[in-house]
């Protein structure tokens, strides 16, 4: 769980530099180097997703809307995941009671 947390932070620092540097659109890819950032697994997890995006001549951008999309997708994992523990928990205290 602590690398997830880890992977996450990364990832959002990884975007925020995209942001920063208003590459949000094809016409505005930047290098790695330009970025001042060196890819790693938070990277290649982002580009796997397709959130950060190569046009071509390893030139990046960020693609705002997959972003958006990957954050409402881990969103609704993690209400789903309390959801299901307070759901078990439930049937705990319901099993104990009797």
């Amino acid at each position: 769980m602590a690398i997830t947390a880890v992977m996450m932070h990364k990832q959002r620092a990884l975007v925020r530099a995209f942001e920063q540097a208003a590459a949000t659109t094809a016409a505005a890819t930047r290098t790695v180097e330009q970025l001042g950032l060196k890819p790693g697994m938070a990277w290649h997890q982002l580009v796997g997703r397709a959130v950060l995006r190569c046009p071509g001549e390893r030139r990046y951008f960020l693609d705002l809307a997959n972003w958006q999309r990957l954050r409402r997708q881990r969103r609704r994992m993690a209400l789903a995941t309390i959801a299901g523990l307070l759901m078990l928990v439930l049937i705990l205290l319901a099993t104990r009671a009797r």
